[in-house]
């Protein structure tokens, strides 16, 4: 038998250490955001993620529904909008009434921070 070496490999078979395959674990995706190139605009500030979900207050009543919640992670350009209406509801709606108060906002505010929107 002879003896197999870094050489007579195939080098279809033999992967280029410096160039390591692109990782498929779908763990490190944050689904939602948009990609951040190097070339992309800034990430949204807290100021401007206020206004966003004000101006989505529909009734005017000082707080966001879920469907509120949905049309503004539409507006800003998320994939699964639903998927970040409820995600933000379980995260910020502290006393679980089903809506995000002006006091819950800040809460909403960072987990909206964390998903990584941009200006259009």
């Amino acid at each position: 038998m002879a003896l197999v070496t870094y050489k007579n490999l195939d080098p279809r078979v033999v992967r280029d250490q410096n160039k390591p395959k692109p990782s498929t674990d779908f763990r490190q995706h944050k689904f939602g955001a948009r990609d951040t190139a190097k070339d992309s605009p800034p990430f949204l500030t807290e100021a401007e993620l206020i206004k966003v979900f004000k101006r989505f207050d529909g009734n005017r009543d000082g707080r966001l529904s879920r469907q509120e919640l949905k049309n503004a992670f539409e507006s800003l350009g998320s994939y699964f909008p639903t998927y970040r209406a409820i995600m933000a509801l379980l995260r910020a709606d502290k006393n679980r009434d089903g809506y995000i108060t002006l006091d819950e906002m800040r809460y909403l505010i960072e987990y909206a921070l964390s998903c990584n929107y941009y200006d259009k």
